[in-house]
């Protein structure tokens, strides 16, 4: 009885060591699979910067039209436009269409417009490549001629793949990104972005169908940068 016992346990502590081992190496497994902090705030960026051709290129490239040709009140203007650059650690080639309709006073001077952006393209950063399809619903204010600059709000929308170069397992990610502003604003006469905040909302599933949402906290820092918080952590990048 007493070997009995003791090969008993044995074989039990070989079966408790052997999930315990499996356990950890699923534990880390998912560990990796999982997006961190620092990954989650780059591909936010990706979406944001004028630079990779996120959010903030089809705003200021409305308010360049705005500037140039309000166009008549009540009218729906639409236009589209190629935009690709190769210069420097980030490239992008984007196809945009825009449409719009101003919005006048009784005196019939412009008072803001609703601008639909709808889009396609691909980007490729230090770290990460992706191509999307992006659609937008933005409203301009601030086209009378006494304001300085226009403020926009409204929703941005990316949906497509990316890859990254930093890791080794489940390089490849399936993202739903939507960017909301609140009160950004551009300078008339240069374009600037002045300010504003907004939220940025990352649903990336991997190659094994694990899909995790990231919510990232977003300030426009008036100096051409633009501040994300993920977590706790806040990664500032140019726009």
């Amino acid at each position: 009885m007493y070997f009995f016992n003791r090969n008993q346990m044995f074989l039990a502590l070989t079966l408790l060591t052997t999930t315990l081992l499996l356990a950890c190496r699923k534990n880390a497994e998912e560990v990796v699979e999982m997006l961190s902090n620092t990954e989650a705030a780059e591909i936010m960026e990706s979406a944001v910067a004028s630079r990779s051709a996120g959010a903030t290129m089809p705003a200021e490239e409305m308010a360049k039209m705005l500037e140039a040709d309000l166009g008549d009140c009540g009218t729906p203007g639409d236009t589209s436009f190629q935009r690709s650059s190769t210069a420097g650690p980030v490239n992008y080639n984007y196809l945009f269409n825009l449409d719009w309709l101003i919005n006048c006073n009784n005196a019939g001077i412009p008072q803001g417009a609703q601008v639909g952006v709808a889009g396609n393209g691909t980007f490729n950063t230090q770290r990460w490549s992706g191509n999307d399809v992006t659609t937008g619903a933005l409203v301009f204010t601030g086209l009378n001629p006494q304001a300085t600059a226009y403020t926009v709000n409204g929703s941005y929308t990316l949906d497509g793949g990316l890859t990254g170069n930093l890791r080794n397992i489940d390089p490849s990610l399936n993202v739903e990104i939507t960017v909301n502003l609140t009160d950004l604003t551009i300078r008339k006469s240069d374009r600037f972005i002045t300010g504003g905040t907004g939220t940025v909302v990352l649903v990336a599933t991997n190659a094994r169908g694990r899909t995790e949402t990231v919510n990232g906290a977003l300030v426009f820092n008036g100096d051409g940068t633009a501040t994300v918080t993920v977590n706790g952590f806040s990664y500032t990048f140019p726009l």
